[in-house]
């Protein structure tokens, strides 16, 4: 399964077990896309991590949209921080993600919508197999407690980005707690990578948990 990082980072509120994604793992989900969407850039060499900024590299976008829109946010003449690039769009990044996924044919709409004000999120999967291998092979690399620098970008950033971002679903209390040691040397892979931005997903975070916001 061909996913931008954002995608794969949208769709590891997935829940196998309960064949739905879970609505509490809703919150936040703004601010994960869009860190995703920050961080493939970089990897891709088209923003810098310049002294805890962000930095606009090279003058062609991305193809995909998503990723093309994010990038343009970026000045290629005035480092952004990262906070100001992930707070910005922690009510709007989302929707265009998930509607990559519709169009794409990995998620499709429900036959019956939820009714409340987040029934416009519910989506159903089209391909729950494909989806659990994605998620399994990110799985793996934490409890198999691998050495950071062995792991695919992709798998690290999820790891981290679902950990730090409150997914409930990707790790469980108890494998948080049995594989402590493995997450925070994840996370200090990421943040030696792009210094700055796992800390600003969290402020983010924090900001606007203390205003029950988060929700897109």
């Amino acid at each position: 399964m061909n996913l931008t990082l954002p995608q794969r980072v949208y769709l590891m509120s997935y829940s196998p077990a309960k064949k739905d994604f879970i609505t509490a793992d809703l919150q936040f989900r703004g601010q994960r896309v869009q860190a995703a969407a920050l961080i493939e850039l970089v990897e891709a060499g088209l923003v810098g991590a310049e002294g805890g900024k962000a930095v606009r590299l090279g003058t062609e976008p991305p193809a995909d949209a998503f990723l093309a829109e994010a990038w343009g946010e970026v000045s290629a003449d005035t480092p952004h921080t990262w906070l100001t690039l992930i707070h910005s769009k922690a009510h709007t990044a989302e929707a265009p993600v998930r509607a990559q996924l519709l169009a794409a044919g990995v998620v499709k709409e429900p036959v019956h919508r939820r009714l409340g004000p987040l029934g416009h999120h519910h989506v159903v999967l089209s391909a729950p197999e494909e989806v659990r291998a994605v998620r399994e092979a990110t799985r793996d690399t934490v409890l198999n407690d691998a050495d950071p620098a062995t792991v695919p970008p992709a798998d690290l950033a999820t790891a981290v980005l679902c950990t730090e971002g409150e997914v409930s679903v990707l790790f469980d209390a108890r494998e948080r707690r049995a594989h402590r040691e493995t997450l925070k040397a994840f996370a200090q892979r990421l943040d030696d990578r792009i210094p700055g931005l796992r800390m600003a997903l969290l402020s983010s975070i924090v900001s606007h948990r203390s205003v029950g916001g988060g929700w897109s």
